[in-house]
């Protein structure tokens, strides 16, 4: 229900579907060991991005990170 009604469990199930889709993963990767440090970077990385008030600045950052997912892909890809 896009309105926001529903039970308290569906809009937190809904919510991390939508935040892992964002990240990229799977919504159990919330869930497990790895998941606090996961969950803590990607915190960490967004206080960041939102901190910086120059548009061209936070271009700089998404265009880094993106650089580097692409280089990690070809790695995957060349294994």
């Amino acid at each position: 229900m896009a309105d926001g009604s529903g039970s308290s469990v569906d809009r937190s199930r809904r919510t991390l579907q939508n935040l892992a889709k964002t990240l990229g993963c799977a919504p159990e990767t919330f869930f497990g060991e790895t998941a606090p440090k996961y969950l803590a970077d990607a915190e960490e990385l967004l206080q960041l991005m939102l901190s910086i008030t120059d548009s061209s600045q936070r271009r700089r950052v998404l265009d880094f990170a993106q650089t580097v997912k692409a280089a990690s892909d070809a790695r995957i890809g060349d294994a």
